[in-house]
């Protein structure tokens, strides 16, 4: 999965702001053969019952970053969040949730963060006929 240092630091720096809670947002860019992240669009976390292990991305943003992707011919190719305290993996939850829905195929970048602020992404895709996520490969372009 392509993206630029520019989109990485931005979700990083997402990651650090919003510690000790969950942050999390849309990962915009192209599909198929020269696919990519072309913008990663921070959203609100408007988990309110335990958004320091959860996320949730409220509809009206989805369907808003839809629509102003396919105005620019885009589409959204995944979702980031951070992991406060914890690895860069997908947690049991985040299966739980990508299983529940139409998600194979789905690029998701999630964010280990730290209080002393360091922040370490690495980059997933959900796989329905496995129902899990596997470890994608991250090219970071140079801005």
């Amino acid at each position: 999965m392509k993206i630029g240092g520019g989109q990485l630091r931005q979700i990083e720096d997402h990651a650090r702001r919003g510690y000790p809670l969950e942050v999390c947002g849309v990962l915009v860019g192209r599909r198929g053969e020269e696919a990519g992240v072309e913008a990663a669009i921070p959203v609100e976390n408007c988990e309110r019952e335990a958004p320091g292990v959860r996320y949730q991305i409220a509809p009206e943003d989805l369907l808003r970053i839809q629509r102003e992707s396919r105005a620019s011919r885009l589409d959204i190719v995944g979702f980031y969040h951070s992991h406060p305290d914890h690895p860069a993996r997908p947690s049991e939850t985040d299966r739980r949730i990508a299983a529940e829905g139409l998600s194979d195929g789905v690029v998701h970048i999630v964010v280990s963060v730290d209080a002393s602020g360091r922040a370490v992404a690495a980059t997933w895709i959900f796989r329905d006929a496995a129902q899990a996520f596997e470890e994608e490969p991250m090219t970071v372009a140079v801005d």
